[in-house]
């Protein structure tokens, strides 16, 4: 029986934030192909380069012939064999132009320019990748950490179970915002640093979830057979208890993402995010808000609306994922 209309737009609703989160996943994993100055695929010459592809792994090499790649494109006759594909989006973050300066959204770009004649819609781009190449590590780091951890004080009990709670205790008293700016101090701009420290706070979460799970279920009927049957306790756990967790962990994992995001954005506004993160959605909130006096509200406008709009899509996608545990 087909579904009537009201009931396919409710089921097309309720499937919004997973798509609008695997949306923002693919623009952050595969943001240089997105939005760049540079082409997708080039032909110079009879030879085919991939300048975007060069830039997603590494630096890009730069134009044929000393020029920038928009340069000899714009002096490239009509009937050159020559040939150029450009992203969707053929503006880059770093790409400036003195006289668009601080111009306002418009048709050729939307949501404005910055003081230096950068186009926002590119920099918010780049922004997501900056988000999903720091967060996404940490929060997967911090989701075996936690999850390995809780599953097995919980299992375990006893003397284990004692320590994990006491040592979640300690974690959970390091107020997070100068945990972090105190290991910015320590790390400086790396990278690699941040994603460690941001996990150490994130995988407390993971733990108590699990460990709570893991000391309810070691009790149900089916682990004592298990146990009576002589299959092996790393069997028990990983094959038959912590299927059972993947929607709560889906769930902290989707809170965490959010939290990821305010605290690389946060940072970033005060001035101590990681190297290459020019195109951070909080440096663009701090420009923005250097700016806000001079009338360029959308410096400062559409980096809080993307990072509104992520922190909200990834509790909308963990509360779906409750929804679906909760059927």
């Amino acid at each position: 029986m087909s579904e009537g209309p009201v009931a396919l737009r409710r089921r097309l609703w309720r499937r919004l934030p997973t798509w609008l989160a695997a949306l923002a996943l693919l623009v952050g994993l595969f943001a240089p192909l997105a939005a760049n100055e540079v082409p997708l695929v080039a032909r110079v010459d009879g030879k085919w380069s991939f300048p975007a592809f060069a830039d997603l792994v590494g630096k890009p090499d730069g134009g044929p012939h000393d020029l920038a790649w928009k340069q000899w494109w714009a002096r490239m006759p009509a009937t050159s064999p020559d040939f150029v594909l450009m992203p969707p989006w053929p503006y880059g973050p770093d790409e400036t132009d003195i006289q668009r300066s601080r111009q306002a959204p418009s048709v050729a770009h939307p949501f404005g320019c910055d003081d230096t004649g950068r186009d926002v819609l590119a920099r918010l781009v780049h922004g997501m990748g900056t988000v999903v190449w720091l967060g996404l590590p940490a929060v997967v780091l911090a989701g075996l950490f936690g999850t390995l951890l809780g599953a097995w004080a919980g299992w375990r009990g006893g003397v284990a179970d004692l320590v994990l709670a006491r040592l979640i205790e300690i974690f959970v008293c390091f107020p997070s915002l100068l945990f972090l700016l105190f290991a910015c101090t320590f790390f400086g701009e790396s990278s690699v640093g941040f994603v460690v420290v941001l996990a150490a706070l994130l995988w407390t979460s993971f733990a108590r979830i699990v460990r709570g799970e893991m000391l309810s279920l070691r009790e149900r009927d089916f682990v004592h057979v298990a146990r009576g049957l002589g299959v092996s306790e790393w069997r028990i756990v990983t094959r038959h208890l912590l299927p059972q967790v993947k929607s709560q962990i889906g769930v902290t994992a989707a809170f965490c993402m959010a939290s990821a995001c305010v605290a690389e954005s946060t940072l970033s506004f005060l001035g101590f995010g990681t190297g290459g993160t020019g195109s951070s959605w909080g440096t663009m909130l701090r420009q923005g808000a250097d700016l806000a006096v001079v009338g360029a509200w959308h410096l400062w406008f559409f980096p809080a609306v993307a990072l509104v709009a992520v922190v909200v899509c990834c509790h909308l996608f963990a509360d779906r994922l409750r929804q679906r545990a909760a059927v």
